[in-house]
């Protein structure tokens, strides 16, 4: 044999075993990726199964979503290794120890956030630790490299286990498992049934001092309350949609392991009344009429994907980083989806078209009609998300803040502060006025078209909510049981014209026997509840709540009249006027709220300055706009940490609006938060002057102002990455963390790949873009593009800043859209995100913009 021979054979050889070697990285980092990342999503979904029926999860859908988590991690993994690769033997050794150590370090900080309440930097310090020795270990020491080949097999074992879970599984088949409308049905009366389920409404915001529906604040529930029957003792049997529904649409007690779908509840009210009536329903986050019933529009399947990646990449942080850095992400509410508010960029255009509760009410209003297309009688049926925080509607639906989270919560938990917990619910109490507009809304639909009168109207809720300090907020409890299960049930029957009220023992198991009775059509199946008009059948001596899962009971008494009271009383308690436009009372200087500057005492300026958020939608007001910035919100600096501050007067135009009382958590992007509910009657057209003074009280008992120095964060006009851009200048964006603070300058940090998109008059486009970097974390490669035309492509540093003509660009359509590419890095040990660049403004010059 040659000695060329020779040399092609070793080279065969060398290829073979560089491929035989590849082949077992692979399989190493498979098998890791899926103990480190898959795993613990897989194990929260199986817990959660609800969560694939909010995303209308098809089989197609659950089996491309498993072998993207199984696989996709790995595939990347092995792709950057081999680009390594091509620079040596060294650095390919070291991407693949890189890989491994950071897996292992990811399963590390896991079980050390499950196992202790260690905090941020000892559990990042075990955990960077673990991944060290783990790397070190993979290169030098065969033992871990064969421990390593054990866990491969994990690669196909995690996804097997999953999809064969028992609360899983189902969903490799079709949702309502081919159910229909129920056969055999006859029905001795045929009118309009009206069924409306408001979302997470507890009974106690709708009532007076004296116990009945607040008439002034409240007026269409009181209206339909004097036409109707008013069940005063009702209560739901879940403080969950997914347990909580399915019962009112059954009849029957939650049950453990099943999910609200058509295919675990194939008895219920739509394929009961399908059988005769014309079916219209909204149904958001259930799966409870079957598709043969109501016809669904479902997302294709990449934007399917995109929507569900993006929840669960909160989910997962959440349940691998300590608690107190959790804080900062989004919280993961019942609604089982939309946690990251991060869409993606070509859906965010027309997420408030699609997203907006108020559109889903308003479009179901208007779909109601007297008669449908095949002469048959109408069932309609509204599950609505309101008034379910995001508490962000006024009562006339203006919205009234930019920030969807609730100050003072984490995790379905309130904080230990009084104020915090006030302040949201005066944020819910308003969005509850919302929904009694809606109620009159559609009464007034069905009196113009005739249907009131003779129709079965029937309104409630799924589950109440409890807004107490230091307790849980929808989780029902022995001290929230009332607040969380009591729930307005108001009945009207066809005819009725003169109100009721009923103060027997009912639950809201027994809307469907009530509904069936009415319409003279017996039930197929036993059903736990009953007529709840047949007092003589009232046979239960306590009510009953489902929790953990419909796995174990938590009773009440039969009649929660005393607890309820005592919630009302709470709730005036704060509310005197039992109207959430006037100022929660909590005894923090209320006295001074109405009056002027004028008539208070002054003193020389405080020692310390505040920042006021989004201080342009405080300039530019329109009462006739669709958002009123109601919600002030700021963060108090130049104070030492832990240092005492004082109450903060807000004053609106030389009026005291509101006392605040700065946070001692985070909240709104500052360490050192603070926030007022005002009256949007308090503002004038157009520009508003905000002032902010520090209360002191002198010996003698009088009130002394300290005006506190307003810094000044706002960057050039017409800024597009701030938060209330997108209501000054119809701005979206995707790829943009929440907004942070440094220097007194508000800027968001990119994911990397950010983007904006901007209304624009292609008859005077603007002329140049500016953009202020106040932050990159070290040299990036940063590529700045408009509508595909690329303005900048090499490297930034810290304090960076540019101005580009736009005159080269396509600037001939009606949307402008900017996108920021750049490298990422991940900060430090108590910060695991993957930043971009920080941004502290991109302004637009020139044309229509106007911006100089």
């Amino acid at each position: 044999m040659t000695i060329a021979a020779l040399r092609r054979a070793a080279a065969r050889g060398a290829a073979g075993l560089r491929e035989q070697r590849g082949l077992i990285e692979a399989l190493h980092l498979a098998g890791l990726w899926s103990v480190a990342v898959a795993q613990p999503i897989f194990d929260i979904l199986g817990r959660s199964p609800e969560f694939f029926v909010a995303h209308e999860t098809r089989p197609g859908n659950l089996l491309g979503l498993v072998l993207v988590l199984g696989g996709a991690g790995p595939v990347a993994c092995l792709l950057a290794t081999r680009l390594f690769r091509r620079l040596g033997p060294r650095w390919h050794a070291f991407s693949i120890a890189t890989a491994i150590g950071a897996l292992v370090a990811a399963v590390a900080l896991a079980t050390v956030t499950q196992m202790t309440d260690w905090g941020q930097e000892p559990s990042f310090t075990v955990a960077a630790v673990c991944g060290a020795l783990a790397a070190g270990g993979y290169v030098w020491s065969s033992t871990v490299r064969l421990f390593t080949t054990f866990l491969s097999p994990a690669a196909l074992v995690v996804p097997a286990v999953f999809l064969l879970n028992p609360t899983i599984s189902p969903f490799l088949a079709p949702p309502d498992g081919g159910q229909g409308p129920l056969d055999g049905v006859t029905f001795g009366a045929t009118p309009p049934v009206v069924v409306v389920v408001f979302d997470q409404l507890p009974l106690v915001s709708l009532l007076d001092r004296d116990g009945r529906i607040d008439r002034t604040v409240y007026p269409n529930f009181a209206a339909l309350a004097d036409d109707a029957t008013w069940f005063r003792n009702a209560s739901a049997v879940s403080g969950l949609t997914a347990t909580a529904l399915p019962a009112i649409a059954t009849g029957n007690y939650p049950a453990p392991d099943l999910l609200p779908t058509a295919r675990d509840h194939p008895q219920n009210l739509f394929t009961l009344f399908g059988s005769r009536y014309h079916l219209n329903v909204l149904e958001p986050l259930t799966d409870l009429c079957p598709e043969t019933l109501c016809e669904t529009d479902r997302p294709t399947a990449g934007a399917w994907l995109v929507s569900v990646l993006s929840d669960l990449s909160v989910v997962y942080l959440r349940t691998v980083l300590p608690a107190d850095l959790a804080e900062s992400l989004p919280s993961v509410t019942q609604d089982w989806r939309d946690f990251a508010a991060q869409d993606t960029f070509i859906d965010r255009w027309n997420l408030r078209r699609t997203r907006d509760r108020r559109t889903a009410a308003d479009d179901f209003i208007a779909s109601i009609t007297a008669d449908s297309s095949d002469a048959r009688p109408v069932f309609h049926f509204m599950h609505i998300l309101l008034p379910h925080d995001p508490w962000i509607y006024l009562p006339t639906g203006q919205r009234f803040t930019v920030h969807l989270e609730n100050a003072g919560g984490l995790d379905g938990n309130w904080y230990d502060d009084e104020r915090a917990v006030a302040l949201n619910y005066q944020r819910h109490l308003l969005q509850v006025q919302y929904v009694d507009s809606l109620l009159g809304r559609l009464v007034g639909r069905l009196r113009a078209l005739d249907i009131y009168d003779d129709a079965v109207i029937v309104v409630t809720s799924d589950h109440g909510a409890s807004l107490r300090a230091s307790l849980p907020f929808r989780a029902p409890t022995e001290a929230t049981f009332t607040d969380v299960a009591s729930v307005p049930l108001l009945i009207k029957r066809p005819g009725q014209q003169a109100g009721n009220v009923v103060t027997t023992n009912v639950e809201t198991i027994d809307i469907l026997p009530t509904l069936a009775a009415e319409v003279d059509v017996g039930l197929r199946w036993r059903a736990d509840g009953s007529n709840a008009f047949t007092e003589n059948d009232r046979s239960r001596l306590t009510k009953t709540m489902f929790i953990h899962g419909a796995t174990e009971r938590l009773e009440g008494p039969d009649d929660l009249g005393d607890t309820l009271a005592a919630s009302v009383a709470r709730k005036f308690a704060i509310f005197p006027t039992g109207n959430p436009t006037d100022q929660p009372r909590l005894g923090l200087y209320d006295e001074l709220v109405g009056t002027a500057l004028t008539d208070l005492r002054t003193d020389r300026p405080a020692d310390f300055t505040v920042v006021v958020n989004s201080e342009a939608l405080l300039g530019a007001v329109e009462h006739d706009s669709d958002f009123v910035p109601a919600h002030i919100t700021g963060g108090v600096v130049g104070r030492e940490d832990g240092a005492l501050v004082p109450p903060l007067a807000i004053a609106i135009d030389g009026n005291v609006a509101a006392v605040a009382r700065a946070y001692p958590f985070p909240a709104f992007g500052h360490r050192v938060p603070w926030e007022v509910v005002v009256d949007p009657r308090q503002f004038g057209e157009g520009a508003n002057l905000i002032e902010v003074f520090a209360v002191r009280e002198d010996p003698d008992g009088s009130l002394v102002l300290a005006q506190v120095g307003a810094t000044d964060t706002a960057p050039a006009a017409g800024n597009l990455v701030a938060v209330e851009a997108e209501e000054l200048l119809g701005v979206t964006s995707s790829g943009f963390f929440s907004t942070e603070w440094t220097r007194a300058r508000a800027f968001r940090w990119t994911t990397g790949a950010a983007r904006l998109s901007a209304p624009m008059d292609p008859e005077s486009p603007p002329t140049s873009l500016s953009l202020d970097v106040l932050i990159t974390g070290g040299v990036k490669q940063l590529q700045i593009a408009v509508n595909g035309c690329t303005l900048f492509d090499a490297t930034v540093w810290d304090g960076w800043a540019e101005t580009f003509a736009l005159d080269a660009c396509p600037l001939d359509s009606s949307i402008m859209e900017i996108e920021l590419l750049s490298d990422v890095h991940v900060p430090a040990a108590n910060d695991s995100r993957s930043l971009g660049i920080g941004v502290g403004s991109i302004t637009l010059h020139g044309g229509a913009w106007g911006t100089e």
